[in-house]
């Protein structure tokens, strides 16, 4: 997995802010919990003028392919509160979603399921706001 990534500024003003007080990150395992503190910590901080739009941040779609079954998987990233995975909106603050902010187009993501893991390419990623 890939460390380095960028981080839009109010995304990590956020994202910060969550941590303390959601309780579904609090009701992650420790080990699940420091995946997404670890990702969080290796990210660039960077301002608006700055974040490139092919970059995917908060509220943005994401279509993924597993590579193994060759089937499409389309994601929104939005803040804890208003996750719901029966829609596919995914919390920035699982491992998943830590895992989505920063991607790109054509980067490769691996993803452990149970026993399963899991290879995905990013295919598109859709803008809410172009920043």
């Amino acid at each position: 997995m890939d460390n380095k990534w960028i981080l839009l500024d109010e995304d990590h003003k956020l994202i910060t802010k969550a941590l303390e007080s959601d309780p579904k990150f609090k009701s992650l395992s420790e080990a699940d919990q420091q995946k997404v503190l670890d990702r969080l910590s290796a990210a660039t901080v960077v301002s608006a003028y700055d974040f490139p739009n092919t970059v995917s941040r908060l509220y943005d779609t994401i279509t993924l392919r597993e590579i193994q079954t060759r089937k499409n998987l389309t994601l929104k990233l939005v803040p804890p509160e208003e996750s719901n995975e029966n829609i596919y909106r995914i919390s920035v603050l699982t491992p998943l979603g830590m895992r989505l902010m920063g991607v790109q187009k054509g980067d490769g993501i691996f993803w452990t399921t149970g026993k399963k893991r899991r290879q995905y390419v990013v295919l598109n990623i859709t803008n809410a706001v172009y920043v």
